[in-house]
């Protein structure tokens, strides 16, 4: 879990950290209180706080995508793809989904490409998993395989997954499917802000 200050996301807003922290006692910026009584906030309520009040990511803070196969040959060649399409992505691979949990936990990426039939803990309970946490149910989930498969895709969809494509399409099918719904992802953000923002505490 990764933790920020008060002047990290002062820094990150372009705010000063009077007005950092009359958002968090306004109860619009989730925080709570260390032992020194220091204010400290979780990176995904900052995350969802930008997200509510149309703050746009850091200029050098790109996407963050975890692909997700028990094949390493695959999650490589998908990474080299992204990698291409999306140069500004910060990009890491899991091999198999109880791999794919830890990595979430600690990678906190906005989109994840999962593999559905995988041996152990599956693409379904994985996306269910994701989709039922308060932390990571906004995490965007393309749901891939390597089987044309209607009652896999309605599945899916049906646990959680934005989005299904089959492996036999190809990496560049793949790639452009991601990079469509990250390009909806921030449409999305930008057009759902509020009449009155959090913006107006820089006034």
């Amino acid at each position: 879990m990764s933790y920020l200050t008060t002047g990290e996301v002062a820094r990150r807003c372009q705010v000063s950290v009077g007005t950092v922290k009359n958002w968090i006692e306004a109860d619009q910026l989730e925080a709570f209180r260390t032992p020194g009584r220091h204010f400290r906030i979780r990176a995904s309520a900052l995350r969802r706080f930008q997200a509510a009040f149309g703050f746009a990511a850091e200029p050098d803070e790109g996407p963050k995508i975890l692909v997700v196969d028990d094949q390493r040959d695959f999650v490589d060649l998908a990474l080299a793809t992204l990698k291409e399409l999306l140069p500004n992505a910060r990009l890491e691979g899991a091999c198999g989904g109880y791999e794919a949990l830890l990595r979430i936990g600690s990678f906190q990426p906005h989109l994840l490409l999962l593999d559905l039939r995988m041996p152990g803990l599956d693409g379904f309970e994985v996306c269910r998993r994701v989709k039922e946490s308060t932390e990571t149910k906004g995490t965007r989930i393309i749901a891939i395989s390597g089987f044309t498969d209607d009652q896999a895709e309605g599945m899916a969809l049906a646990c959680g997954a934005d989005a299904f494509v089959s492996k036999q399409a190809g990496f560049g099918a793949l790639g452009r499917r991601v990079k469509a719904l990250l390009d909806v992802a921030i449409r999305r953000t930008r057009s759902s802000r509020p009449r009155k923002t959090a913006r107006e505490g820089r006034r």
